[in-house]
C-alpha cells in the first residue's frame, strides 16, 4: 500500500473507520522491568503515578506449571514474582502503564545503559508524558531527581523543537534508573486543552466555603459540625472507648466524604445496603466495607468479586448456603483469588433477613471448609439486626435487644463448640447501642444517625439522655405568605425532608413562633403559634406566621434516614458558616 502523505491535504477523509468495531483508543502499556517495585517507585515519586493495583506471586507454580510456557513462549521454570499498574493521568481508560518482573533462567539481559535495551534494539520501549512547562521540568529533574535517582540523565539538554501535527513540539528523554527512557513532549497548541492529573491540580475551594448559611441555594441538607463532632465523640467514648468496633451506616447520607471525616474521627469503616452504594464508596477511597445484605444476580456476584480487588477489607452477610457457594465461585473466577468476608446473619426477631441457631451453625461450617479449602472466603463471624427495637419505650427497648442478643450467644457458642473461632459479632443501632453495650455481647456495633442527630434519634429513641445533640438540619426559603399570614408556604416538601412514620414532621430550630404543619411534595406548611399562651394553656394557641417571602428557616429534620439520600450534596457548617461542601453519590447509586 503507498503511504499517506501526511502533510497531503486531498488525503482520503474516511467517514466511518474501518478497523476494529467499538474501538476506544489505546488503554495501558505494558513494559518489562528488572524490578517492578523500584520502578514504579520511581514513576510515582518523579511522575506523580498513580498505583492502581499490584499482584505478588511465588516463585511455584511455573510458567510451565500453569501453562504459560505454551502461552507466553517463556521458559517452563520462569515466574512473574510482580505486577504493578499505574494509572499515568486523568482519563478513565486510558494512561495506565503496566509493570512486569520476571525471573527466568533464559532471561535475555540487554546490553544497554544500566543493563536495558540500545535504543536501536528490536523490542525495545520508552513511554512518554506530556507536560505543560518544558522548562520548569528541565529544571526539576536536573535539581530534584538526576542527584536522588543513580543512572537518570537526559539524553537532549537543551530540548529540541519540531513542527508536527500543525503546531510545535518540544521534546527531550529522560533515561530512568533501569536504563529505559522517557520522553517528556510539551505541545504548543495541545498543552491549553488537556489538564494536570490529579496530584498537581490546584485545589479550587467551593465558593460557598466560608459564606453564611443565608447564602446557600435551598432545600439545602446542613450539618451543624459542631454538635456532630460533640456526637462523634460521644460514640467514640462510648463505643470504642470500651474496646468494641464502631461500624458506621452510610446508606442515609451517601456521602463517602461524611464517613471519611467519621472514620478519621474513630470509626473502623462503613455499612452499606446496595451494591451500587458500596462501589460508589470504593471508588471514593473508602476501604472498609461491610456490605449488610443479600446480593440477586450472578452478575452483582461477579462485580462483588471485582469490588473485592479495590479494598483493604470488603465483608458481606451471608444467610443461604447455596448464595454462600454461589459467592465462592464468583471469587474463585479470577486466577487471583482475593477472598471477601463473610458474616451469617441471623434472625434476631426483626424477622427479615437471616436464620436460626441451628441454620447459622452448619453455615459457619461450611463457610470455614470453603475458607480451608479454596480461599475464597474468610469465615469471620455473625451479624443480625434489631430492626423492631428503635423507638419502643426504653424498657421495651431494652428487653427487646436483650432478647435478640442472646440469640446471637446462643449463635457464637455453638459455632465455637465446633472448633471454628467468631471473630465478629455485630449489630445494633444508634437507637439501642447504649444497651448493646451493657450487654456486652457484640464486638462491632453499627450506628451512624446518632452521630448526626434529629428528632427521632433524640427524642423518640431518648439519645439525648445519653448526651446527644441534634446536628442535622435542612435550609428553607418561605416562597408564599399570604396577606392575613394564616400560614407561610416554605420550599422544602417531602422530597427534601423525606417522609417516614416514626419520625414525623420536621421542626424549627430557631424560630419556635412557627411550626410546621405539613409537607407537600415541593411545599413546607408553616403557621404561627403564641408562644406563652401555648405554654400557659398547655395546647396550641395561633397567631399569624410573622414571616416574609424570602425568609430562610432552618429546620430539624424527622428521621436523617428518610431524607438523606435524596441530597446531592451535605454542607458542613459551624456557627452558621459553611465549611465543608461534601458530594452524595446518590446520583451514581440511583443509576444501577
Amino acid at each position: 500500500m503507498k503511504p499517506i502523505d501526511t502533510m497531503d491535504n486531498n488525503k482520503p477523509v474516511h467517514s466511518i473507520g474501518t478497523g476494529i468495531p467499538t474501538n476506544m483508543g489505546l488503554d495501558h502499556v505494558g513494559i518489562i522491568v528488572p524490578n517492578a517495585q523500584a520502578a514504579a517507585n520511581f514513576l510515582m515519586e518523579v511522575f506523580d503515578a498513580e498505583f492502581d493495583w499490584e499482584v505478588k506471586r511465588e516463585p511455584t507454580p511455573t510458567a510451565g506449571e500453569r501453562g504459560w510456557s505454551e502461552i507466553f513462549g517463556v521458559h517452563p521454570e520462569a515466574y512473574m514474582p510482580h505486577v504493578i499498574m499505574l494509572k499515568c493521568g486523568d482519563q478513565v481508560l486510558t494512561q495506565y502503564i503496566e509493570l512486569f518482573e520476571w525471573c527466568s533462567p533464559d532471561q535475555y539481559q540487554p546490553t544497554g545503559e544500566g543493563g536495558w535495551h540500545k535504543f536501536s534494539d528490536i523490542g525495545n520501549s520508552y513511554i512518554s508524558f506530556t507536560v505543560k512547562d518544558m522548562d520548569k521540568v528541565v529544571k526539576h529533574i536536573k535539581t530534584q531527581v538526576i542527584p536522588k535517582w543513580p543512572g537518570t540523565r537526559f539524553i537532549q539538554d537543551p530540548p529540541m523543537q519540531f513542527p508536527l501535527r500543525g503546531e510545535v513540539c518540544t521534546s527531550t528523554f529522560l533515561v530512568s534508573p533501569w536504563g529505559m527512557w522517557i520522553e517528556l513532549s510539551c505541545w504548543s497548541k495541545s498543552k491549553e486543552k488537556g489538564q494536570l492529573i490529579k496530584a498537581q491540580q490546584a485545589y479550587e475551594p467551593n465558593p460557598l466555603i466560608g459564606q453564611p448559611i443565608e447564602k446557600l441555594p435551598t432545600p439545602a441538607f446542613m450539618l451543624d459540625l459542631d454538635i456532630v463532632d460533640h456526637n462523634i465523640n460521644l460514640m467514640v467514648s462510648n463505643i470504642v472507648g470500651k474496646g468494641v468496633a464502631w461500624r458506621v451506616p452510610a446508606k442515609a447520607h451517601k456521602c463517602p466524604e461524611l464517613a471519611q471525616y467519621m472514620i478519621e474521627k474513630g470509626a473502623n469503616g462503613v455499612v452499606l445496603l446496595t451494591l451500587a452504594e458500596a462501589e460508589a464508596f470504593a471508588a471514593a477511597g473508602i476501604q472498609d466495607i461491610y456490605l449488610a445484605n443479600i446480593l440477586g444476580s450472578q452478575e452483582e456476584l461477579e462485580r462483588l468479586s471485582l469490588l473485592a480487588k479495590q479494598v483493604k477489607r470488603l465483608c458481606v452477610a451471608v444467610d443461604d448456603k447455596n448464595y454462600l457457594q454461589d459467592l465462592a465461585t464468583a471469587v474463585q473466577r479470577w486466577e487471583i483469588t482475593t477472598p471477601i468476608e463473610v458474616l451469617i446473619e441471623l434472625n434476631i426477631n426483626h424477622n427479615r433477613c437471616g436464620v436460626t441457631v441451628a441454620e447459622a451453625v452448619e453455615l459457619a461450617r461450611l463457610a470455614k471448609a470453603i475458607e480451608l479449602t479454596t480461599g475464597a472466603v474468610i469465615f469471620s463471624g455473625i451479624t443480625g439486626y434489631e430492626g423492631h427495637t428503635p423507638i419502643l419505650p426504653s424498657a421495651e427497648k431494652t428487653l427487646g435487644t436483650q432478647k435478640a442478643h442472646e440469640i446471637l450467644a446462643q449463635a457464637k457458642a455453638q459455632i465455637e463448640q465446633q472448633g471454628i473461632q467468631v471473630k465478629v459479632v455485630s449489630a445494633g443501632g444508634s437507637c439501642n447501642y447504649i444497651d448493646c453495650l451493657n450487654l456486652g455481647v457484640v464486638t462491632e456495633i453499627q450506628a451512624g444517625g446518632g452521630a448526626l442527630g434529629d428528632l427521632l434519634y433524640c427524642n423518640k429513641a431518648n439519645l439525648k439522655e445519653h448526651g446527644h445533640q441534634m446536628g442535622a438540619l435542612i435550609l428553607t426559603q418561605i416562597i408564599s405568605v399570604p396577606q392575613d399570614k394564616s400560614r407561610a408556604m416554605g420550599n422544602a416538601g417531602f422530597k427534601a425532608v423525606g417522609w417516614h412514620p416514626f419520625g414525623g414532621l420536621p421542626q424549627p430550630r430557631d424560630r419556635h413562633d412557627l411550626r410546621v404543619i405539613g409537607l407537600s411534595a415541593e411545599h413546607t406548611k408553616f403557621e404561627g403559634v403564641e408562644q406563652t399562651q401555648s405554654a400557659e394553656l398547655n395546647e396550641i394557641v395561633k397567631k399569624p406566621a410573622n414571616v416574609e417571602r424570602g425568609d430562610k428557616i432552618v429546620l430539624i429534620p424527622g428521621y436523617t434516614d428518610a431524607m438523606g439520600f435524596l441530597h446531592r450534596k451535605i454542607y458542613g457548617i459551624r456557627s452558621d458558616r459553611v465549611e465543608h461542601v461534601w458530594k452524595t453519590v446518590s446520583n451514581i447509586t440511583w443509576e444501577h
